[in-house]
């Protein structure tokens, strides 16, 4: 059955749609509203994205409307948002919606202003992570959560021209806002450098991410290349070119889109193990975590011996490739498994939970597209 489906946002600090992801790139939130509209239409939902869109027209099955002119129609699903900006929902206080499941989908940890006002039947969350923190501190009921990873774009990694970018094993990635941790990757760069200096540091992102005045006080350094803000689809293209993307950092990372994004263009991902990356990082397998503070020398230290050990490694090198490849998950399988839950949370299908022992609660399981979901506390299990 067709769903039609509204995701609502009143964040208003950047303009956007989708062309905006794939030409000049924005950060994570923003970037999974939209992927998940395209890839809710792509398998034939009928869906309106309300948002601080630069005008109002239907985009590849998506009907763009300004957030201003929301009407609140009557909908099968309707999802709200905030990711930027004052991160406010009381845009909606008083209205009355005319939908029959309500979701919130959050991208961090603190909780938007207005919620008091509001009513969902489910909070979707990026990470375990996450569900944790609002599972404690917003006092949520347990089985209102519902975990997803954002995926990736896979038509972004495919072969161009019948060809693939030629890596070079000595290019070392950073591409997220620079506070998550670009000196330390400047500093690595440094310590690589002393022992061989082929290896060069490429900078993608900067504080236009957030919707920040772009500023960049550091002075040139060998080796380091600034390549600011690129559109999504470029730096995909960017990171197979690339042999290791740093993501070391102190910030507790509700997802990273960045990490799957490397993993699945084969750049080999260092990060520290803060916030979701652990659940998306099996270190050994598909990454690496770093333990320890990543301003600390010693740290940076270990980064460095671990990937000049790794260049002197080409098989085990490539084992860890072949695995990341294949680690995250497409926006169309996200998709499949919201309508998954969907078709399970209003009975519209006969799918039952599974006997299991989730560690958490020893709850039952819910098969769907992208894993096992616990009915009971919402945690979220993998299968690979």
């Amino acid at each position: 059955m067709r769903l039609k489906i509204v995701i609502y946002c009143s964040d208003h600090h950047l303009t956007y749609n989708i062309f905006t992801l794939n030409r000049h790139g924005v950060g994570g939130g923003i970037s999974a509203r939209v992927r998940m509209a395209h890839a809710l239409a792509a398998r034939g939902q009928d869906v309106t994205l309300y948002i601080n869109c630069p005008s109002e027209k239907t985009i590849k099955g998506v009907t763009y409307r300004h957030w201003t002119h929301f009407d609140a129609p009557k909908t099968d699903i309707f999802i709200a948002g905030t990711s930027g900006g004052e991160q406010d929902l009381t845009s909606l206080r008083g209205v009355n919606l005319q939908t029959k499941f309500n979701i919130l989908m959050i991208h961090g940890t603190a909780p938007p202003k207005g919620l008091e006002h509001l009513h969902f039947d489910y909070i979707y969350t990026p990470s375990d992570y996450v569900r944790k923190i609002i599972l404690f501190e917003w006092e949520m009921e347990k089985n209102k959560s519902f975990v997803t990873h954002h995926g990736v774009v896979e038509e972004f990694f495919a072969p161009y021209w019948g060809r693939t970018p030629r890596r070079d094993p000595y290019a070392l990635v950073y591409a997220s806002h620079p506070s998550k941790g670009l000196d330390t990757a400047i500093r690595i760069l440094q310590l690589l450098r002393e022992k061989d200096p082929r290896f060069s540091l490429h900078v993608y992102g900067g504080h236009q991410l957030w919707g920040e005045e772009e500023k960049w006080p550091g002075a040139s350094k060998p080796g380091l290349v600034v390549h600011g803000l690129v559109g999504q689809r470029e730096l995909a293209r960017r990171l197979q070119a690339c042999g290791f993307s740093l993501n070391l950092q102190a910030r507790q990372e509700p997802f990273g889109m960045v990490v799957t994004e490397s993993m699945r263009a084969g750049c080999i991902v260092l990060a520290s193990p803060v916030g979701a990356y652990p659940e998306i990082i099996r270190h050994g397998y598909n990454g690496f975590l770093i333990p320890g503070d990543h301003e600390e020398e010693q740290t940076q230290e270990f980064a460095a011996r671990t990937i000049l050990s790794l260049t002197q490694s080409p098989d085990y090198l490539d084992y860890i490739r072949r695995n990341a490849v294949v680690s995250p998950l497409s926006w169309d399988t996200v998709a499949q498994t919201w309508e998954g839950h969907w078709d399970w949370a209003l009975g519209d299908k006969d799918i039952n939970p599974i006997w299991g022992t989730c560690p958490e609660c020893r709850g039952n399981w819910l098969p769907l597209a992208d894993g096992l979901h616990c009915t009971g506390c919402g945690r979220f299990s993998k299968v690979a």
